[in-house]
């Protein structure tokens, strides 16, 4: 199976980035504008992109501000029980983030590069929303 990991470093302290992976504003305003359901310990978080591609997240460990975990439960096939891991630890720049979706389902190399370019974009949204108050989240219609 696939695995996709990622690592940046981001100017703003490991609570603050915790905030912006585990409240619905923080992950409304740098994943996808529409976010609901509880992102805290043993929530579960729907988040909505277009027609075909919603994911239902069970928080699957919280442990503030260090690591979080989710698991796609519901809402795109081709992420059906992957895991979602973000790590944090301090750094000189402020936060070293540690993403890794781990995928439990095959999917096609063109997917898979697609997933992995999109992740990419949105750790980048994550890292301007974190140092700059505004990220560039997906623009979900209401």
């Amino acid at each position: 199976m696939k695995t996709i990991i990622h690592v940046c470093e981001l100017a703003a302290p490991p609570a603050k980035v915790f905030q912006a992976l585990t409240t619905l504003p923080g992950l409304a305003s740098w994943w996808t504008t529409k976010v609901e359901g509880n992102a805290g310990q043993a929530g579960k978080i729907d988040f909505t992109f277009d027609e075909d591609f919603n994911p239902e997240m069970q928080v699957t460990h919280f442990d503030d501000p260090t690591m979080l975990a989710w698991r796609c439960v519901a809402g795109v096939e081709q992420w059906s029980e992957n895991t979602f891991r973000f790590w944090l630890e301090g750094s000189s720049a402020g936060t070293r983030l540690r993403f890794r979706q781990d995928y439990a389902n095959e999917l096609s190399d063109d997917e898979y590069g697609s997933y992995n370019y999109n992740w990419g974009y949105y750790l980048e949204s994550l890292r301007q929303y974190c140092e700059t108050g505004t990220g560039k989240p997906f623009q979900a219609v209401a």
